[in-house]
Formats: C-alpha cells, sequence, structure tokens
C-alpha cells in the first residue's frame, strides 16, 4: 500500500505540469523571463510574488512552496492525498490502484472546494469593498482640499465649510492611513465606519 501511495504520488508529479494545473484552476501565470508569476492566493499579494518553475513553486512574500500536489492541496484546503486523487480526475490521469474514490470520499471533496470557493468570493467582495471606500476618501480628501484652498482671507477660516473640512480632513486621513497600512480588522473597521458615516450625511 505504500509503494502504491508513492507511486500514486510521482505518477501525478510527472504527468500534470504545474503551470498547466495552475491555469487550470482559473489563474493567470505571466512568464517573465525563465519563470511564471502568479500573485500569491495564500496571502495577500499586491503584486505577482510567486515563481513557478518547472516542477515546483516558492512565493517570495509568505515563503508558501511545494510541488503540484502541494499548491492543489493547500489551495482547496485538501490532504496531500485527496489533491492526488482530485488532480487524477480533473486531468484524466490512471492511478496505478484501480480503487476509486468513494461517494463519502468525493462528497468531502467538493465540500472543502465549495468552502474555498466560498472564501474566496468573501475575500475579493472585502478587497473590492477597500478599494472602493479608498476611492472614495480619496476623492473626498480632494475635495475638502479645494474648499480649504479657496479660503483666503483669514475671517473666512471661522465659516462652517472651512471648520468642516478641516475636521472630516482629519478623519478620511486617519482612515486612509489604516486601508493603507493597516490589517485586515483595520480594513473592515473602516469600511464599515465610512459606510454609516455616508448614511449618516446622506451622501
Amino acid at each position: 500500500m505504500i509503494n502504491s501511495a508513492i507511486d500514486k504520488f510521482t505518477l501525478i508529479k510527472d504527468s500534470i505540469p504545474l503551470v498547466q494545473a495552475i491555469e487550470y484552476y482559473g489563474l493567470h501565470p505571466i512568464k517573465r523571463g525563465r519563470y511564471h508569476w502568479i500573485k500569491c492566493p495564500f496571502h495577500n499579494d499586491k503584486n505577482p510574488s510567486l515563481a513557478i518553475y518547472e516542477e515546483s513553486f516558492y512565493c517570495f512574500g509568505c515563503g508558501a512552496h511545494g510541488d503540484v500536489i502541494d499548491f492543489v492541496a493547500r489551495y482547496f484546503n485538501l490532504e496531500p492525498l485527496e489533491a492526488v486523487y482530485r488532480l487524477a480526475e480533473d486531468f484524466n490521469v490512471p492511478l496505478p490502484e484501480e480503487r476509486r474514490l468513494t461517494k463519502e470520499e468525493k462528497k468531502k471533496i467538493q465540500q472543502r472546494i465549495r468552502q474555498k470557493q466560498e472564501e474566496d468570493k468573501l475575500y475579493n467582495d472585502f478587497l473590492k469593498a477597500v478599494d472602493e471606500t479608498y476611492d472614495y476618501l480619496c476623492e473626498l480628501n480632494h475635495l475638502y482640499t479645494k474648499i480649504k484652498q479657496a479660503i483666503s482671507e483669514p475671517k473666512d477660516m471661522e465659516l462652517s465649510e472651512f471648520v468642516e473640512a478641516c475636521h472630516e480632513q482629519d478623519l478620511i486621513n486617519y482612515w486612509l492611513d489604516l486601508l493603507l497600512e493597516g490589517n485586515i480588522q483595520d480594513k473592515l473597521f473602516v469600511v464599515e465606519e465610512v459606510k454609516q458615516w455616508k448614511l449618516s450625511k446622506k451622501l
């Protein structure tokens, strides 16, 4: 049984090019020099930092590494042997062992895949909300800057528009700093705060 398991792992790694598997699962490697690169799916990667070599990958951002089986196992939250069966099924690679996945095993793998897809959707929705909030705050910050620049007389500095611009701009800059430098909890906080703030001002 041990030799059979080893044979399965070796067969999958020899049969399925890593870059082909990554493309199959919806990612888009970019050829740069001798290697392909993608934004690492295992951390919040702003620029492609995961290098795809002929038989292995390595992320220079978070340190994730391994072969095609490791990638699929980590990407879909599977055990290594489950990843082997998933790859064999997706790429029609006959395995040396005749045993096929049971219904329960297939169900378990599908549940993990659905969970991964749901997590990806939630995370992508979160990133979209952060980007939209950041763009909105930048536009508002620019508007308040123009209001402050339009004030030329010292007496005008007591106008409610100027006072509001100063106060709101301090808050906006604080939020922008959190969106740029904060952790996920900070960014979630800003997205929700800005949402409530817009409602209170009916913007």
